[in-house]
Parts: structure tokens; sequence; C-alpha cells
């Protein structure tokens, strides 16, 4: 009644607020209406199917390839949670995933308007949508028969939670029993102040959270938070779902549907159709508490440690049970004091409730750090960053170094409840995203390329593979997809490829491990486009870091000693050749680096390992990655008068770590010049040049009898172009 008069003078001051009772109502419907097209394997599965649902149709698509059936959505998923059937042997712990695109596909005009309003209020929807999903488990029964997922003779998992459940309905009924036999001296209405019929339930988020689908049970009385054993996830629009039932869904578009193997990622943002995300730039103070969707790179992911939910206390004096709802919060105050009117007066207020471990409910919370893309930063700019809460199966999906899009609901957070730091901060507050999904880019070439294609992208991609294989010179046809708009350069863009592929690591009997990446660098005059050539390969490699010598410092490239913000402890944070593991860390300008910076890079480029011994933590990272390296000559260009030796300002030691080096001249020849001029108008003409095809038709020009690696820039790299 008090919402309806909110809601009235809301209307009438021209506000109107949500009805959250109409808005479960409409999600329970979904929940129990809402179909989805899967695919069809052979059409003996599909009569028996169909003779045991009355519900489920054929529906062939346009194409006549594949059969698809209409089936129900959630249902059978909710079934699975209420006998507790894992789909995979090692799961724990359920997933729905409530794609708000399929909430508008089941209703235009109803659906669109919840989702908009989900949108809007992320984390009061996710709780009311666990509201609506606990009464329906509560109202469905346990099923014995394999079809439905259900466990042989209906008996369960049992684990810690069914143990204490058992315990605490005996106590309950022990209590009631004590109860019922004083009710004679005592009044009749004291005991609905009390432990709440027995049960202990004193806290207030709870009781909130336990009025829906409340059919009278003892379990009813322990918060729902408690009992969960699933996650609810709600997806933005036009993100698709890859768990069940989402992983046999099909797609006219041809994206995201995938079979669930062990926590793949969801659909990749550059998909299309997918939703893009944006920089941390963009958020602003109107999308508080909204659903967003970010993109950045991770550049610190903390230990996965237990976070409290759901606090139980133990009174010492009447033997009650009391729950605190703490979900969400970083800090909380403990209960001291037994809410029990009999108990307070024989303890005469003193500290009577002990925090039990083993009752109380921790998921599992790990904290992100998300920091701007180099091409999402301004000119000028400083990258800007961002802390990711991450709980439950969301942990352990990404490292340092991953470029990931995140859904998650921006929330404000104080720097501190209480302590020196809270009052150091005083009235300044931070923000962080409550994560919902995370989605992994680039983690390798399968990953980033044919996991998501439809059966006829992937059927062309197939062939022209199969053409490239079958070919002449396979190498040299991939090669030159390497920066077309370079010109020349051909034996360089075979190594950079072999770079790129890598080699084999062997690791002998005797514990020996010998190295499979390929260093490269890349030496010679200015203007040959070195630079260019390691832009694009880093950021064509699957995980590739892109830095300058001068810009860089050891502890930046290695590992540095960093205070984590949650616990206050010391902990290890991955330079750039960390952040390159199993990828590519490009070095520019490595000539004009320290050289106690330099002497850094000689345990990665052979060892591929960062041994660290500060501050008492002595540790070892992987730095598997493959070093490419561009110096110019000690005199600028390089002195033909000169020896090697001494154009080259680099000790031995870490030459002899370079597989391959690369002497790149700038050499005045006119019909080199001329086709090299042709070049640049083509590509400035035509805004790129095709990597399949030679654009300029240049004069064939005969192979100089130097040994000396003759290469030419493009583009703007060529404004310095022959003094002369």
């Amino acid at each position: 009644s008090t919402m309806d008069a909110a809601t009235a003078d809301a209307a009438g001051l021209g506000t109107s607020y949500p009805n959250y009772d109409e808005d479960e109502a409409l999600f329970a419907l979904f929940l129990r209406e809402h179909t989805i097209l899967t695919t069809v394997t052979n059409d003996d599965d599909v009569d028996a199917d169909s003779s045991d649902n009355e519900e489920t149709f054929l529906e062939p698509t346009a194409e006549g390839k594949q059969l698809l059936r209409r089936t129900s959505c959630f249902p059978p998923h909710l079934q699975r949670i209420k006998n507790r059937h894992p789909y995979t042997p090692h799961q724990n712990t359920f997933i729905i995933e409530v794609p708000l695109s399929e909430l508008a596909a089941w209703d235009a005009v109803r659906g669109m308007e919840l989702a908009q309003r989900a949108i809007k209020n992320g984390m009061r929807y996710q709780e009311l949508f666990c509201r609506v999903v606990d009464s329906i488990l509560g109202g469905m029964e346990v099923t014995t028969d394999g079809t439905a997922g259900g466990l042989s003779g209906g008996a369960g998992a049992r684990d810690s939670i069914d143990v204490l459940l058992e315990q605490r309905r005996a106590q309950q009924d022990a209590r009631m029993a004590e109860q019922a036999e004083n009710a004679n001296n005592r009044m009749g209405g004291e005991d609905s102040n009390g432990p709440l019929g027995g049960g202990g339930l004193e806290n207030d988020a709870a009781n909130m959270g336990a009025t829906a689908g409340n059919n009278g049970s003892a379990t009813e009385d322990l918060p729902p938070l408690l009992m969960r054993r699933y996650e609810l996830r709600i997806l933005p629009l036009r993100r698709p779902g890859i768990f069940p039932p989402f992983n046999r869904q099909y797609r006219a578009d041809g994206y995201g549907a995938k079979t669930l193997d062990g926590g793949v990622a969801a659909a990749p943002s550059s998909a299309e159709g997918a939703v893009e995300g944006v920089s941390l730039r963009q958020i602003r103070s109107r999308s508080m508490g909204h659903l967003v969707t970010l993109r950045g790179m991770i550049v610190r992911s903390s230990d996965v440690k237990p976070a409290c939910t759901v606090a139980t206390y133990t009174c010492d004096a009447c033997g009650c049970e009391i729950y605190q709802v703490v979900q969400n919060k970083r800090e909380f105050m403990p209960q001291r004091i037994c809410p029990v009117e009999d108990c307070r007066k024989v303890s005469k207020g003193g500290d009577t409730l002990h925090l039990q471990t083993r009752g109380s409910k921790f998921v599992k919370f790990q904290e992100l750090k998300l920091q701007e893309l180099p091409s999402q930063v301004p000119m000028g700019h400083v990258p800007r960053s961002m802390s990711i809460h991450c709980r439950g199966e969301l942990t352990r999906q990404v490292s340092p170094g991953d470029v990931v899009t995140i859904d998650g609901v921006f929330l404000p957070q104080r720097v501190a409840e209480s302590g020196y730091r809270a009052m150091k901060a005083g009235l300044v507050a931070t923000t962080f995203l409550e994560a919902q999904n995370i989605v992994v880019h680039k983690k390798s070439y399968d990953d980033s390329a044919s996991s998501y294609l439809s059966e006829e992208e992937k059927a062309k991609l197939d062939e022209e593979i199969r053409v490239i294989a079958t070919g002449d010179d396979p190498v040299g046809m991939l090669s030159t997809a390497i920066a077309p708009e370079i010109f020349g350069h051909e034996d360089i863009k075979r190594a950079l490829l072999l770079m790129l592929v890598g080699g084999c690591t062997r690791k002998l009997p005797d514990g020996m491990r010998i190295r499979g990446d390929i260093n490269i660098c890349l030496m010679g005059d200015p203007g040959v486009a070195k630079s260019q050539l390691l832009k694009h390969v880093a950021s064509i490699a699957p995980r590739g870091v892109y830095t300058t010598g001068k810009g860089s410092s050891g502890v930046g490239l290695t590992a540095a000693i960093t205070k984590d913000v949650t616990t206050g402890e010391l902990a290890l944070e991955g330079g750039a050749l960390v952040l390159a593991d199993r990828g590519i860390c490009a070095i520019d300008e490595f000539d004009k680096m320290d050289e106690a910076d330099r002497t850094a890079i000689h345990e990665v480029m052979e060892q591929q390992t960062v041994s660290v011994a500060k501050a008492g933590i002595v540790a070892t990272l992987n730095a598997r990655a493959a070093v490419l390296a561009a110096a110019n000559p000690l005199y600028g260009r390089y002195n033909r008068r000169k020896s090697l030796s001494e154009n080259v300002n680099l000790p031995n030691s870490l030459l002899s770590r370079f597989d391959l080096m690369f002497l790149i001249l700038d050499v005045a020849d006119v019909d080199r010049d001329m086709a090299l001029a042709r070049h640049v108008t083509f590509v400035h003409q035509n805004e790129g040049v095709d990597s399949t095809k030679d654009p300029v038709d240049a004069v064939p020009i005969e192979e100089d009898d130097e040994d000396e690696d003759i290469g030419f820039g493009a583009g703007t790299d060529q404004t310095q172009e022959n003094d002369q």
C-alpha cells in the first residue's frame, strides 16, 4: 500500500516509478512461456522428443539444410537445478543467463520495457529476477526419470548446506516443541517478535527476501541467498547467451551459439549485430546503476579469495541462529547482541553471538583492474582505469594482458568504511563495475577467428586455407598480407610471419627447456618503416604489447612490487614482457634504452622467465614472449666506412640472443625510388592496398649484389627521402 501511494503521488508530479510486483509477474511469465530454436541432430531423436512433448515442433531453415525445433527455454534448465543434475561432472554452480534480447523477442512491447528498466537499475532487477527463480524452484518437485535430467532414485548430491539444513530443521523442531510447552506461561504475540517461530531469523533483509514463494516450510526461514545454488547474470541487448540452454540455440546471424566446453567466452563484440564496448571515458554519472559494456585491457588481477554473503551467528545463551545478509559489501558490522527478548534478560545485554564460519556462505571474489586501450586514449591524455569485481564463476576467466569486453553494473563505492583511509578520503567516493559477463578477445588464433563464424563462413575460410596451403609459395602468400601498405621488405615480412607462428618449445627429460620463440632485431636508417612494422605485428598478434625504449624502465618491462588496494599486502604486478606472455613484445628505439634497463631483458630473451626477489617476495614469472626490437645505428645512419660492430651500439651478450638481425639501408636508386613513389601514391589514392594483389605495375628491378638487406618505408616514413 505504501508503494501504491508513492506511485500515485509520483504520478501526480509527472514521474512514474516501476511497479515491481507487475515486473515479477511478467518475468515469471517469461520464464514459463519463452521458447528458443535449437538444432536437431537426427530424425529419430526428433520423433521421440516430439511424442513426449506436445509443444515441440519442427521448423525448417530457409536453406533447407538443418531442421530446427522450437523448445521451451528455461523450465528444463530450472528442473536440472532443482534436481541438482549438472551438465558436466565438475560443475558445482549452475548459471542462469537472462539475455535482454530474448526478453524483447518474447514480447516486443512489455518485454522491451522490462529490459529497459533492467538496464537502468541492474542490481535491483537482478535480485528481483532471483526472487522469481526462487519462487519457481520452490514450486517444483524433484524428478526421478532420466529424460528430465533427474537423478536416479531422486537422491541428489548432498553437500555441507544440506547437512546444516537438516541440523537446523531438527533444532527448529525441538525449539518449537519447547516453546509450545511454555506457551501457557507466555503471551501469545511474543513468539512472533522473538525468533520468528523458532527459526532464529532476525535479519530484515532476509525476511524481505524470504517472502517470495514462502510455503511455510523450515527451509524458507533461512535467507534465500543461503540456499541458492545458481548464479543469475543479466546480459545486455544484442549479447547472446552461451551457457545452457542457449549453447544449442540456432541463430540466423551465426554468432554466439557454441557448444559449451567448460567456460568459453561469449560472442566477440566485433561480430555483426553484437553489442560494442565503449571506453571508460564515455561512462558518466548518468550511467550510475545502469548495465554498461566496457572494453579495455586487464593490467592487474588479484588472488581469488572467499567473500562472505550470508553471515551466520549462534547465540550461546538460547542457541538461536541469526542470519545477516552482507551481499555485495566490502565491510559489515557483525551482530553482537541476540535479538530474542528472553536471551537479553538473561545475558543482561552481553555479547552472546559468535560468528559461525561453517554455517555462513562464501563466494569466490576477484578484483580486476581494467585500463583503456591505447587506441581509446586521446592525444596527450593519461589512460584511465577502473576496478572490476568478479564473483563466483566469473573469477579466473582472464589474466593480465588480455583485451576484454565486460558487461556489468556501474556502481559507486566508498574508499573505506572506517579507519584512517576513510578519514583521509572524506566525502570522496570511487566507482567500480560489478561484472555480469566477460568476453575475452584475441585469446588465441582459434578463439579470435574461427570459433565464432557461421558454417558458411567456416567453409569459405577452410577453402581459402586449402588454396594457400596447396599453392606454390604458402609462406610468401601469407607474408604479403603483413603490412601490405609497406613497400618491399619481403625477407623481413617472412621472418615476422615465422615469429608470429613460433617454433616448438622443447623440454628435455632432464628438465632443461629450449625456447621455440624467435627474437628479431631490425636495425637500419631512419624512415624505413621499422616502427610501422612493429606496430602492425603487435596489433595482429593474439597478445601483443608495444613499447618504446626511452619510455620504459627495467621494472616496467619485467615486474614491479605494488600494494594491493583491497588487502594492503604487497603483490607483484607484471610489466610489458609479462603481459606479453605467449605473445610478442615489440620494443621500439631499442638503442635509446639505458644500459641498466636493457640488462633486465637478457633473462627474458633466453630463459623466458622473470625472477624477482624484492620486499620479501621471491618469485619467478613466465615471460614466454618473442622480442621484436627496432634500433638505429650509433651515428643515426649506417656508416659504410665503419665495420658492423662500430655501427651497432649494442653489447655482444645482447646481440647473441637475437636469432635474426636485419640491417636495413636506405640506398639512393632511381628505379627503386620511382617504384616506391608509385606505391605511395597508389596507397593514398585508394586508401589502402589489397594484400592479395600487387597494386603497382612497377618497373622490374634487378637484384642487388650487395649483402645488406635493402628496404623502403611507406607513406609518411619517407619524408626525408633522398636529400640529394
